[in-house]
């Protein structure tokens, strides 16, 4: 997915980076001011990414902590998703016209890698910091046209107003001026407890009650990273992106092989409804 965007609408530059304004995903404080319905998801003829794979960057954990072993938990999730029916429900999602489509598959392995950064890391990082991250940990993989780059920030190192307003995003930036990143950002979710899904339901064998928000949350960004990987421009409408429209459904411990992760509903245009798995 290599393709030059101009800069426009939503596009901004600070402190030496270009990145689109983020796309956030609501935490329960913004549940009373969201619908609880669901309307199809726009195509709004944009690019998707067809063979996703992500690349995982750990910003201060040496230094900030890993408490709640955040960082094995998001790697065991990213190495077990690929094949899963909870990933299927995106390959329906595609770019082109009719007759020349390209829909997303569903590889076996979609973990790329991962790197810890014991880079000094802020207390609370600012968004073009974040993307300026994402660029790094492009220089540190190497630039992938199928990469998604997730940069997740240590303990007590989020952004401000994360747990209050939102608890994930995702939005792009550019690398060598031509080439389009896309990168999700994963605060530290089990700092903001119930307000980023900690404790939403029975956990799973595989992951403890405070844990659960970080599949959750996880899962949200790199099913719309995906679908929408240039924020805005393919699968996105006055509803949202494919995990808006089911922000706050029921969730449920998804299988992903012989592990089990909480994770929340994705939209499905084919069934017209929030679904966990598409078989």
């Amino acid at each position: 997915m290599s393709r030059f965007v101009p800069a426009g609408p939503g596009w901004r530059y600070a402190d030496g980076v270009l990145y689109h304004v983020p796309r956030y995903a609501a935490s329960r404080s913004r549940e009373p001011h969201i619908k609880p319905l669901y309307f199809q998801v726009p195509y709004l003829g944009g690019v998707v990414i067809s063979a996703p794979k992500f690349y995982f960057t750990f910003w201060g954990y040496k230094k900030g902590g890993d408490p709640n072993k955040v960082e094995p938990l998001l790697e065991e999730y990213a190495k077990s998703m690929g094949g899963s029916g909870h990933n299927n429900i995106e390959t329906q999602y595609y770019e082109g016209s009719t007759g020349t489509r390209t829909y997303i598959t569903n590889p076996a392995k979609q973990y790329g890698g991962a790197w810890n950064d014991d880079a000094a890391i802020p207390k609370t990082p600012t968004d073009p910091e974040i993307a300026a991250q994402a660029l790094k940990a492009v220089a540190h993989f190497g630039y992938d046209p199928n990469g998604v780059y997730v940069v997740a920030t240590a303990h007590n190192h989020g952004e401000v107003g994360f747990g209050t307003n939102w608890c994930s995003y995702h939005s792009n930036t550019y690398y060598k001026k031509t080439n389009v990143v896309p990168y999700s950002y994963l605060p530290y979710i089990p700092d903001a407890g119930k307000s980023c899904d900690a404790n939403v339901i029975k956990p799973p064998s595989d992951e403890s009650a405070d844990d659960e928000g970080v599949t959750i949350y996880g899962g949200h960004e790199f099913g719309e990273v995906i679908t929408d990987p240039l924020v805005s421009t393919a699968w996105d409408g006055p509803e949202g992106e494919i995990a808006d429209q089911c922000t706050f459904d029921p969730m449920a411990n998804e299988p992903f092989g012989t592990k089990s992760f909480t994770m929340q509903p994705m939209a499905s245009d084919a069934d017209n409804a929030c679904v966990q798995s598409d078989p």
